[in-house]
């Protein structure tokens, strides 16, 4: 048992450092939670495939990341030329060089250390994903839960005090980002990251609140009356999670970050979908509340003006950030290498040539996280990727359908977190950062992970 709980402490460290680390996005910064995914696997060997209900997901998810391997295999000039015929001319501009003095073998990926060192975070997170799935399993799915909203908590109230003092140009109100154009926001070099982490804690922690009333019902002391049972309540975890979950849509709010706003809404109706046959009239009127007393804790505590104009510039076509010109520049790479595409990680390398207009600023994300991947990955990877996520979304709408236990919340608010994810991802790239990769596979471990013998304890 000392094992397990070594791994869920492992597991909560890597969330947390990731979190603080300005996001893990450095090397500095990833290089521990590298180290840290290789004695998870020391301590607690991940066995991909071992059950049968799991297997397609693992077998696909070895599969994407073969696919990535593939693109550091060299080839030799004719099997690259034919595989991906734009690549050559990538590396001559890239390396100053003319097309024919191009090494004899060469990987399809323009940029290898780039793609190598993406596979290492893509690794990192996959088999942080397994760990967790399996800490899951064990009875410890509150406890990870609780300690990311806690994370969340501190986070979100450095994030506002900061933008309360700073003029948003200092990560940590100290130091300025290396990133030309950066808008950093707490721990995170950029205010979207920063909402793509609260967007997947916040759903999580709302099923960790849930999950506990649930739990307080069915255990012997339920029939307390409730307005003793509400006070009572007030002084557990749950009611702290709580807090920490409307501190951090706070922080989102004073982000001004558009897309997470969006993905907050796209949360909390996909919560409500999910959970749709497990509401009685009560309870369904008591979340209605719930949500209404959220909005007016954010009125009221939250200068809520710089996001209502960002949204009217967006509705009135503001294009400042340039989104479609970034958008149609990426389709040319997409267009270009479309079986094996450019690499992964190796984007800001590709558009060192491909980039045709607004030299003023390099583009160095696509601002999409699919049309990045196909960029990146094209057909050998989309392909496993989208295998992936159907097996994903069949697996865990099985365990959600077994699962009717209070826990069951837990995994409304994962899979919820991912969906915030996925509706935001259309305008960004937040998985990209390593904090994220790792909230996302935690979020994606208690989606789906195997219901636990007997009561969790919280």
């Amino acid at each position: 048992m000392w094992r397990e709980s070594l791994v869920a402490w492992l597991l909560v460290a890597m969330i947390v450092w990731s979190l603080f680390a300005v996001g893990g996005v450095y090397v500095w910064a990833a290089a521990p939670l590298i180290a840290g995914s290789v004695l998870l696997a020391v301590l607690a060997p991940p066995k991909p495939g071992s059950s049968p209900e799991t297997r397609t997901l693992d077998v696909l998810l070895m599969a994407s990341v073969g696919a990535c391997l593939l693109q550091l295999v060299p080839l030799p000039p004719l099997v690259r030329t034919a595989v991906s015929p734009n690549a050559d001319r990538i590396d001559a501009a890239v390396r100053l060089r003319p097309i024919d003095a191009a090494a004899p073998w060469q990987p399809i990926s323009v940029a290898p250390l780039s793609t190598a060192y993406a596979i290492a975070l893509v690794l990192t997170a996959l088999v942080f994903f397994w760990s967790a799935r399996r800490c899951c399993a064990r009875g410890m799915t509150h406890r990870i839960v609780r300690q990311v909203a806690f994370a969340g908590l501190m986070a979100a109230l450095v994030a506002i005090a900061l933008q309360a003092r700073s003029d948003g140009t200092l990560i940590y109100g100290r130091w300025h980002a290396i990133d030309a154009g950066a808008h950093p926001f707490g721990p995170f070099v950029n205010r979207n990251h920063f909402a793509t982490w609260v967007l997947m804690a916040c759903p999580l922690a709302a099923g960790y609140v849930s999950s506990t009333f649930g739990h307080r019902r069915s255990s012997p002391g339920g029939r307390a009356p409730m307005v003793a049972a509400a006070v009572e309540w007030l002084g557990t975890s749950g009611a702290w999670v709580g807090a920490a979950g409307l501190v951090m849509i706070l922080a989102l709010v004073v982000s001004t970050s558009r897309s997470g706003l969006v993905g907050l809404v796209a949360a909390l109706t996909g919560a409500a979908y999910l959970a749709r046959h497990r509401l009685t009239s009560r309870t369904a009127a008591a979340s209605i509340v719930a949500v209404i007393a959220v909005v007016l804790f954010v009125v009221a505590y939250a200068n809520v003006r710089p996001l209502m104009s960002r949204l009217g510039g967006t509705l009135i076509g503001d294009t400042e950030e340039g989104r479609t010109r970034i958008w149609r520049e990426t389709t040319r790479v997409a267009r270009d290498f479309p079986l094996t595409g450019t690499g992964l990680g190796s984007y800001q390398t590709t558009m060192l040539t491909y980039q045709r207009t607004g030299r003023d600023r390099f583009i160095n994300q696509a601002h999409n996280q699919y049309l990045q991947l196909l960029a990146e990955g094209g057909l050998l990877l989309a392909v496993p990727l989208a295998l992936t996520v159907i097996a994903f979304i069949r697996l865990f709408l099985t365990r959600l359908a077994q699962d009717t236990s209070s826990s069951a919340w837990l995994r409304i608010g994962g899979g919820a977190a991912i969906l915030a994810v996925a509706v935001q991802s259309i305008w960004e790239t937040g998985l990209r950062i390593p904090a994220n990769g790792l909230l996302f596979a935690a979020a994606a471990a208690v989606a789906v992970h195997r219901p636990p013998r007997g009561s969790e304890r919280l």
